[in-house]
């Protein structure tokens, strides 16, 4: 029995029912952005970005929305401890004092700090040791390292710093491996600035070329796109820098590279300092010669500013390899801080790092799991999730944000400030749950230096403040520097580590929203693998295609003296002689405590037991294979890969990989067609044939063909619509994430995805182009089309990703099949479904053109195999369900809502105002979670509307539009910015078979 006890004395600012809203800051050692946190009745149940403060505008990640689940993490530590027992907090601060007092020095090694307040504490730390003779060494360690920029600026200008990008500047970009759109660097604030730059509408579109390894994100959005080997990098950065210094020598390239590199070079010949280079290499070589070309395309001042810095990953690599290594031989100081990074797991040398912890005293870790490092430690201090507790922080130059606590800690926890503070005698005692310690330190501090009282205040209201610096070139003259020519590649197996949109490096592993999260190229879930062209596959006799019943092929991996095994993923695009996986994975493998979504299940419930019998990892971890050169961690290397005859079965949301030839649901084109051609040059209406009075056949638009009466939702009342802009929405899964959160989607676990009955509400369909079309759903040959080869991808293909939801048609076939009439059509132009009528025939599923619907299979909140195994809520985990959307059960089935919630939220609001809905009162999850804004979601009524406007738009479309269901979903056509002639050739013909529906076969 649950007992409801009202307020006897309620807060200002909570209402029940109604959410409140905090601004705050996301800030996980990698990734930055400005957020609002949405809670209910003091409970934070999801997370989106704030578009209204911040230069972020609003941009996250999957991870940055998922982060909310991990405050209700059953795994976290609940208290701290010593020697592996729960401790109090004054025992803690007794114990690290009393070891202060008897060491000589201490060594605090910590992730990237961007705190002030933070970096304060640490000083005050220093100085109280500085009084007692003692010696503090601060060393900052990013698991993923961009210190070669660091270095390389360095030499450079003389400062060790990483400067300002702005994307939306740039006229022509030229990425090395760098995907800015996802993982790279500073991906929250490129990926608006790189989606301003890609609007085909404006007087210009920036130009994007992509030389890389492994098919990224990024280089999926690429206009061109070219698959190099690693140790090619550097020859093509020189061949690009010859055409601009003559006294670089010009290597050879292999034609199809040069081709790419050609136009490059024409591309930033016209645009000259209105250009971009960057790379994603920790090379310091591959760095200076970025820097160079930047430098003699006089981009620094337009599109690169040095005097504005980022001040996100300040690692040092030779300094933490120094330390790890004085550690493993028994050296270093006598006592040792790990702060927000994890070495044991993350470092190359983990291992030995792991056995040598055991044998010290005097080890400390701040940690919210028992993880690698915390278990090898002899004192754990349990950490605050970032949702508990103040912090601040300066991203950039001129920039400084603040995180507020949207809820008492759940547990007996603490941070890392307070803890300083308590350290360095600033404070005598801590004041629990209710701590205000970190709150008046960073009040102290932003008073004194940044802010008035009142402006603190709005400080806190908006999350941040902005302090206007004048962008520069530079902060000093270049000074151009030798580079070693490029070495020739030994025609070995070329190995790149890169990191997953979802789970990145594994800090939220143990995330089972984010594990079950399609990866957005290969659309597989809860597994990590190697990544291999499939035409190379083939040659070397590995499977390349899988289904529920057949996997891929297991693989072993050897660098040096390391060994990982896998399965072997057919990823198109993948550079040949190379192959890919993923960081992140292969965590816990020793019985460590950090969620249990990271561990491998059995079929029906229980985990895989390793040769140690303990629960056996996902995937294995492969920061092992990491190497130095010059001082710097390397993310490729060499390797030998041997193929099994042992089979490996992957869940994958999407086994096929092609439009083939289905012309009616991806339209795109060229921007010099788009801006040259009529409408129907690209994007036609849709013909079908009918009889004329005289009994001829003529074409008619397909608006004119009706199967039933029109439902009465044009200009009456609301009728709530989206668009989607897919040459702005470049596949990040954002949406999906977001969509989970807000509509309590259940976790079904590896098994259920593999049966094909994952219960996500939006999806993003992933289509590669074809030898067989020009571009994705474009025919080469109408009259020629060979369908078997359509299915194959292309060597290189281009890519398009596509958000799939209920299209919430107006003639929709789901409800002319329900028995029941579970799903029925508001007058508001809303697919509705009611739970507690379905009886779950699925003829709904079946008559449903978009496959969209999903059906509850299982009791998910309840049954024990996903609440014990792959728990999306467990006992405490349920406190993240949002109480406006129903938890639904077993039987039924779910689809899209349009968020209806937040309609009728919005229409509250509108009523107790008195006033009419406007436009932008109301938002659904995916449209307000896209970092890319390419989903306008609003009143198609609203004849303002923007939604509205963009369904008028030249680009819109409707898939499937001849099939006559009447979606109130429109799509925008793909713009590319290159010069293809087969298609532009294609489309200015009579037979566009980018849309062109052969209207002789569909008579009516």
């Amino acid at each position: 029995m649950i007992k409801a006890v009202p307020y006897l004395n309620k807060p200002e600012n909570v209402t029940p029912g109604m959410p409140t809203w905090y601004a705050s800051t996301y800030y996980d050692g990698a990734t930055y952005t400005n957020i609002l946190v949405k809670t209910r009745e003091g409970r934070p149940i999801h997370i989106k970005g704030n578009k209204d403060f911040g230069f972020t505008k609003g941009n996250t990640t999957p991870p940055v929305i998922a982060s909310v689940l991990g405050l209700y993490d059953s795994s976290r530590i609940q208290k701290p401890t010593i020697k592996g027992k729960q401790s109090k907090w004054s025992t803690i601060d007794a114990s690290l004092k009393a070891a202060i007092e008897k060491s000589k020095t201490v060594t605090i090694l910590s992730g990237s700090i961007i705190s002030p307040s933070t970096s304060n504490a640490i000083e005050d730390f220093n100085a109280s040791l500085k009084q007692q003779g003692k010696v503090l060494n601060h060393i900052q360690y990013d698991a993923i390292s961009y210190n070669a920029i660091r270095k390389a600026n360095l030499e450079n200008f003389g400062s060790e710093i990483i400067p300002d990008y702005d994307f939306s500047k740039a006229k022509t970009i030229v990425s090395f491996g760098a995907d800015f759109l996802a993982t790279w660097l500073f991906a929250t604030q490129f990926q608006h600035q790189y989606g301003y730059s890609r609007n085909p509408d404006k007087d210009w579109m920036s130009k994007h070329f992509q030389f890389e390894s492994n098919h990224s994100i990024t280089g999926s959005n690429a206009d061109y796109r070219a698959m190099i080997k690693p140790s090619e990098e550097q020859a093509v950065l020189e061949y690009i820098l010859h055409s601009f210094d003559s006294n670089v020598a010009k290597p050879t390239l292999n034609s199809e590279i040069k081709k790419i590199a050609d136009k490059a070079i024409n591309s930033l010949i016209e645009t000259k300092n209105e250009s971009l280079i960057v790379s994603g290499s920790n090379n310091k070589s591959i760095q200076l010669l970025v820097n160079k070309l930047n430098n003699k395309l006089s981009t620094y001042g337009t599109t690169i500013f040095a005097n504005n810095q980022i001040h996100l990953f300040k690692g040092d690599d030779k300094k933490t390899n120094d330390l790890i290594d004085s550690i493993i031989s028994g050296n270093g100081s006598d006592l040792i801080i790990f702060q927000g990074v994890n070495p044991v797991y993350t470092h190359p040398k983990g291992k030995d790092l792991a056995k040598a912890l055991k044998k010290r005293k005097n080890t400390v870790c701040f940690s919210m799991h028992m993880d690698e490092t915390a278990s090898n430690c002899e004192i754990v201090c349990a950490e605050s999730h970032s949702l508990e507790i103040w912090n601040d922080h300066n991203p950039k130059t001129g920039h400084y944000s603040i995180s507020q606590p949207t809820i008492r800690p759940l547990y007996d926890t603490s941070n890392f400030l307070e803890c300083l503070l308590i350290w360095s005698d600033k404070i005598q005692q801590r004041d629990g749950k209710n701590s205000r310690n970190g709150y008046n330190y960073i009040k102290n501090n932003w008073t004194k230096n940044l802010t008035t009282n009142n402006n603190w205040e709005m400080a806190i209201h908006n999350s941040c403040i902005n302090i206007e610096v004048e962008r520069k070139s530079a902060i000093s003259e270049f000074r151009d520097v030798s580079v070693p020519n490029s070495k020739k590649g030994t025609g070995a197996t070329e190995v790149i580590l890169y990191q997953k949109t979802g789970i990145g490096s594994g800090t939220q592993a143990g995330n089972p929203w984010l594990q079950e999260m399609p990866d957005p190229m290969s659309k597989v879930t809860w597994d990590n693998y190697f990544t291999m062209n499939p035409y190379e596959m083939k040659a070397k006799g590995y499977a390349t295609t899988f289904d529920q019943e057949n996997g891929l092929n297991l693989a072993t991996l050897t660098v040096g003296k390391n060994k990982i095994t896998l399965p072997v993923y057919p990823l198109p695009g993948q550079a040949k002689g190379t192959v890919g996986v993923a960081l992140g994975y292969g965590r816990g493998g020793n019985g460590e405590s950090i969620g249990r979504a990271a561990y491998q299940t059995k079929e029906y419930g229980g985990y895989v037991l390793g040769e140690n019998k303990k629960p056996k990892p996902i995937g294995q971890n492969a920061f092992p294979l990491i190497q130095n050169i010059d001082g710097c961690n390397q993310y490729s290397t060499i390797g030998t890969l041997v193929k099994s005859d042992e089979k490996y079965l992957i869940a994958s949301t999407q086994i096929h990989s092609t439009v083939m030839g289905r012309h009616s649901i991806v339209r795109e084109t060229t921007l010099d067609i788009y801006k040259k051609e009529k409408r129907d040059a690209y994007n036609p209406k849709h013909t079908l044939q009918k009889l004329d009075k005289h009994g001829n056949h003529v074409e008619a638009p397909v608006s004119e063909f009706d199967l039933w009466d029109a439902h009465p939702v044009e200009n009456i009342g609301h009728r709530w619509g989206m668009a989607i802009d897919l040459n702005a929405c470049f596949g990040c899964g954002s949406c999906l994430i977001a969509c989970q959160s807000e509509n309590n989607i259940p976790v079904v676990g590896k098994d259920e995805v593999r049966r094909g009955r994952e219960m996500h509400w939006l999806r993003i369909d992933r289509y590669f182009s074809s030898d067989e079309e020009a571009a994705i759903g474009t025919k080469k040959d109408k009259d020629n089309f060979n369908l078997s080869d359509a299915e194959i991808a292309s060597l290189n293909p281009k890519v398009v990703h596509m958000p799939m939801m209920c299209q919430h048609c107006n003639h929709a076939p789901c409800e002319t099949v329900c028995p029941v009439a579970a799903t029925t059509h508001s007058n508001e132009g809303l697919n509705q479904m009611t739970y507690n009528r379905c009886i779950g025939t699925r003829y709904c599923a079946n008559n449903c053109p978009y496959k969209v619907r999903r059906f509850n299979w299982f009791n998910y909140p309840s049954y024990k195999k996903f609440t014990e195994v792959n728990p999306a809520q467990d006992d405490i985990g349920r406190m993240v369900l949002n109480p406006d959307v129903t938890v639904r059960t077993r039987g039924v089935m779910e689809k899209c809502s349009f968020c209806v919630q937040e309609i009728q939220a919005a229409k509250l609001v509108a009523k107790k105002e008195g006033r009419a809905l406007k436009d932008g009162d109301v938002d659904c999850a995916c449209a307000s979670s896209c970092p890319a804004d390419a989903i306008s979601f609003g009143d198609w009524n609203d004849k303002n509307s923007l939604v509205r406007k963009d369904s008028e738009d030249q680009r819109s479309y409707q898939a499937l539009e001849e099939v006559g269901v009447k979606p109130n979903i429109w799509y925008k056509t793909k713009v590319r910015n290159e010069e293809n002639k087969d298609l532009a050739k294609l489309q200015k013909s009579k037979h566009h078979g980018a849309a062109h529906h052969d209207a002789k076969k569909n008579k009516h």
